[in-house]
């Protein structure tokens, strides 16, 4: 299921990047005791890939862990949801991102982010590189060492593509014919995964979809965040061999873990943790 299709691969108007399918066990973050607060940068030799997993709609993180600016942004959205998605996912990455920091890991209030000019976010002291992405109630972090870029896409691969055809063509797919209807959910799952990945290589690149080189100079790799569900698809550029991915699941993670792992003390929705919200897989009331 998850083998690129060649077909849609010799079709393609550009040199496909090599792209292969990483089957990765998801373990808790390594953490530390509250005074230790050691940096996960040493980690990062050049080829590994730390890949964090979030379920934001089972956790509740505090605002404090976010900048005002984003607090003053989150409050701008209409949608509950929405503002909730931000919020968590901004306090989850900060809360990672510190542990990045040299010589040893920071809070997350700490962390100093900026945006390109094309908006993609960036660690300002440039100890490592990141990309995020989401998809319904998941979302994903990429981390690589300060001598990458990286890009990241998430899909559930359940989602339907309405017009196939309309997204072969702008994948630049011209000669691709029509399917039979037969086959239709199995072309949009294979179209999905192109898109994904082209995704992931535009966002490495900081360009958009349109500006990708003819050879793009990324080594792509596919890991499944929920095996059979939701699929993750990761760009390193310039392209060199992935040589070790670690994937950290902070869906496993309790209020008390959480506090761990952002070496906060408890405040915001934290402090009112009952014993039932701490079990890690329950999704909140």
């Amino acid at each position: 299921m998850f083998v690129r299709v060649h077909a849609l691969a010799h079709a393609h108007t550009r040199k496909p990047v090599h792209m292969t399918l990483v089957r990765r066990a998801w373990v808790p973050p390594p953490l530390k005791p509250a005074g230790a607060l050691q940096s996960l940068w040493q980690d990062l030799e050049p080829g590994v890939v730390h890949l964090w997993r979030l379920c934001w709609s089972r956790v509740d993180l505090p605002l404090d862990w976010l900048s005002e600016d984003e607090r003053a942004y989150a409050q701008q959205s209409q949608s509950a949801r929405r503002r909730r998605e931000f919020c968590t996912c901004r306090a989850a990455w900060r809360a990672v991102l510190a542990r990045y920091y040299q010589p040893q890991a920071c809070v997350p209030q700490s962390v100093a982010l900026a945006r390109t000019a094309t908006g993609k976010p960036f660690l300002q002291n440039g100890y490592v590189r990141f990309n995020t992405s989401h998809t319904r109630d998941w979302a994903v972090l990429a981390v690589t060492g300060p001598t990458s870029a990286i890009g990241c896409d998430v899909e559930h691969l359940d989602r339907r593509i309405r017009d196939p055809l309309g997204l072969a063509r702008r994948l630049g797919l011209d000669t691709f014919q029509a399917p039979a209807p037969d086959t239709l959910a199995t072309l949009s799952q294979q179209l999905l995964l192109t898109w994904s990945e082209r995704e992931a290589v535009a966002k490495a690149l900081d360009v958009s979809l349109a500006r990708i080189p003819a050879t793009p100079q990324c080594s792509v790799v596919r890991v499944p965040v929920l095996t059979g569900q939701v699929l993750a698809s990761i760009a390193v550029a310039p392209a060199q061999p992935v040589k070790r991915i670690e994937a950290f699941a902070l869906d496993t993670l309790t209020p008390a873990a959480w506090r761990t792992l952002a070496h906060a003390q408890p405040s915001g929705a934290m402090e009112n943790a009952t014993a039932s919200e701490q079990q890690a897989t329950s999704p909140p009331p």
